[in-house]
């Protein structure tokens, strides 16, 4: 009886520490279903911010066969900029896809393999073809990722800048005259300002030249507005010829043109506009115009006006100079 006791006693006490083994497991079972949760929170709440991503975020590996790279990661943002969903752009290609120039997937595969040297890019801009055969202007930024197993992928960040630089475009248009293909008054004035503000920080000399056409009517009345307006297309080159790129020319309006001499004093300043009144007399002469060229030329050097005030200034100027006879050239230096 009493071994027969024993044996019971044994057998709970075996099954007290096997239940005791079996609560341990459930607990560890419990932090591990914990600790998953929170890994699958984590990667979904990672997916969500790439998939909602405002640039186009990437990621692909080599492959030694067609098509040569595989995305594991493609965001919404990629399939808005290509046209092409991750299976699609796998199943065709990248470089096949987005680059159907036989030259430019070279150019592309290159760039793949200085990747592989380790050499991160930034911004490169790249010209793509979507899906649908409209052409897109890309930044891409691309960078070596390791993986714990040491696999080596490619991270890649795209900015569709096309609409940036087609307004960029739209707003440097709209500071061109289109008749001379000189700036228009607004972009004369903007440009000119911005010379006079880097003129007065660096204490720099700065001449205001401003010209007008004589005798366009002229031209116009006897030989049509289409050779009058060659006549403002010939100013208008030649102006730009003559000009250093630091300098801004424009079309005021009408038959009134200016340039902008950054850093040049009063001495060259008059010798700039002498030859360039020689050019220009030259230029109608040789085309039989009856055109002159009348020119107002202002200096500043210590005492610099804002740009509103200097065209005024040069403006007067110049009609001093067609008051005395047309053709005439009268060269002054602000005084303050």
């Amino acid at each position: 009886m009493k071994q027969k006791h024993s044996e019971i006693t044994t057998i709970q006490s075996q099954l007290e520490a096997a239940q005791q083994q079996i609560r341990a497991l459930e607990d560890q079972l419990a932090q591990q279903q914990k600790i998953i949760q929170a890994q699958r929170e984590d990667h979904s709440f990672r997916e969500g911010v790439i998939e909602r991503a405002s640039e186009g975020v990437c990621v692909c590996h080599d492959v030694s066969t067609y098509p040569f790279v595989k995305f594991t990661v493609w965001n919404q943002r990629m399939t808005e900029i290509t046209g092409y969903t991750m299976e699609e752009i796998n199943k065709l290609g990248w470089y096949q896809s987005v680059y159907p120039d036989p030259e430019v997937q070279e150019r592309a595969r290159e760039r793949m393999q200085r990747m592989r040297e380790g050499n991160d890019l930034c911004f490169e801009r790249w010209e793509i073809t979507r899906a649908d055969g409209e052409k897109r202007l890309i930044a891409i930024s691309t960078s070596i990722l390791t993986a714990k197993d040491g696999s080596v992928h490619v991270l890649g960040l795209m900015h569709d800048f096309t609409n940036e630089e087609r307004l960029q475009f739209e707003a440097m248009l709209a500071r061109i005259d289109d008749l001379t293909q000189v700036k228009n008054r607004r972009g004369f004035k903007e440009q000119a300002g911005l010379l006079f503000s880097l003129a007065a920080r660096q204490i720099q000399s700065i001449t205001f030249i401003y010209l007008d056409v004589d005798n366009l009517k002229a031209v116009n009345d006897s030989l049509g507005h289409a050779e009058g307006d060659r006549v403002l297309k010939t100013v208008g080159s030649t102006l730009s010829g003559s000009a250093r790129p630091t300098d801004v020319v424009g079309r005021l309006g009408g038959d009134e043109f200016a340039v902008v001499l950054l850093g040049m004093n009063a001495s060259d300043a008059r010798l700039f506009s002498v030859r360039l009144q020689k050019r220009l007399l030259t230029a109608m002469q040789e085309r039989g115009w009856v055109a002159g060229i009348s020119i107002g030329v202002v200096s500043f050097s210590d005492s610099l006006p804002d740009i509103e005030n200097a065209m005024v200034y040069a403006d007067t100027v110049m009609y001093k100079a067609k008051k005395k006879a047309k053709g005439r050239l009268i060269c002054e230096v602000f005084a303050g």
